[in-house]
């Protein structure tokens, strides 16, 4: 497990890095990449580079929120 707590916002991860930090995996990372999903990533010859901002902005597009209803 990594630890992700020292994490700059402008740092990059791999795809396995990334999958890690936003809790899913690196197929995953991969099959979204190839269906043009997923977070934005940089593509330098083979390796593929997530943005910490871009990440986070990914997962917060996914958020689920609820009206709050009275008990």
């Amino acid at each position: 497990m990594t630890d992700f707590s020292n994490l700059k916002p402008t740092d990059r991860l791999d795809r396995h890095k990334a999958a890690e930090y936003i809790g899913s995996t690196y197929n995953t990372l991969t099959v979204w990449a190839s269906q043009k999903k997923g977070p934005s990533f940089y593509k330098t010859g083979k390796k593929c580079l997530y943005k910490v901002t871009d990440l986070d902005a990914f997962m917060e597009s996914r958020r689920v929120s609820f009206e709050q209803v009275p008990l």
